[in-house]
């Protein structure tokens, strides 16, 4: 199939490409027959193999160093990941939102490495740092300066954000970050009623 796809086949392109095939069934194979797909240049079958949880120590070795990330992140929602494990993957990729749990959530995870993240140069994981609910005013401020809106929005969500820094987020050019900050609890109630008045609601 694979050199009727160079060759031009659409139907051979459509059925690589665009099928979302799972090899559900590897997960029920032998122990022994799993191992063989630990080489398998079909990156499916080692996202699969990888949700196994009964693997042995060098076969996660070569999961948590796999090429493709999806392969990794599976491997890594087993429920003995290596704590190093998981902060190296979060650190380079950040976390997949649509996904639950979190790997931040892992039993594993450092979380008192959380606050470190609010210097990451990748935006994505910087935004993990507002995963710790008691982070320090000054580093929400820090996140809060920032240009990307979804990360002004995630401090105007936060627990421990101060009255005065909602206040400032109040007038968010993005709207999405303004609604978070009015909605957030830790606004004092005559500023919500003023809201809602100024609004005309």
């Amino acid at each position: 199939m694979e050199a009727e796809d160079a060759a031009g086949s659409d139907d051979a392109a459509l059925a690589l490409h665009w099928t979302p095939y799972k090899p559900s069934w590897l997960r029920d194979a032998p122990l022994a027959e799993r191992l063989t797909y630990l080489d398998c240049p079909h990156t499916v079958f080692r996202q699969i193999l990888a949700t196994g949880r009964d693997l042995p120590e060098a076969a996660w070795q070569r999961l948590d160093n796999d090429l493709d990330v999806s392969v990794r992140r599976a491997a890594a929602h087993r429920p003995d990941t290596p704590p190093e494990v998981l902060l190296r993957l979060i650190r380079a990729h950040g976390e997949r939102s649509h996904v639950r749990p979190l790997l931040v959530d892992h039993p594993n995870f450092p979380r008192q490495e959380l606050r470190g993240f609010v210097d990451e140069p990748d935006p994505r994981v910087r935004l993990l740092a507002l995963e710790d609910p008691e982070l320090p005013d000054a580093e929400l401020r820090r996140i809060g300066d920032c240009t990307e809106s979804f990360l002004r929005a995630g401090v105007a969500r936060h627990p421990n954000v101060s009255a005065d820094l909602l206040e400032r987020l109040l007038a968010d050019p993005e709207p999405t970050g303004a609604e978070d900050a009015a909605a957030n609890p830790v606004l004092p109630r005559a500023r919500m009623d003023g809201i809602i008045t100024e609004a005309g609601l």
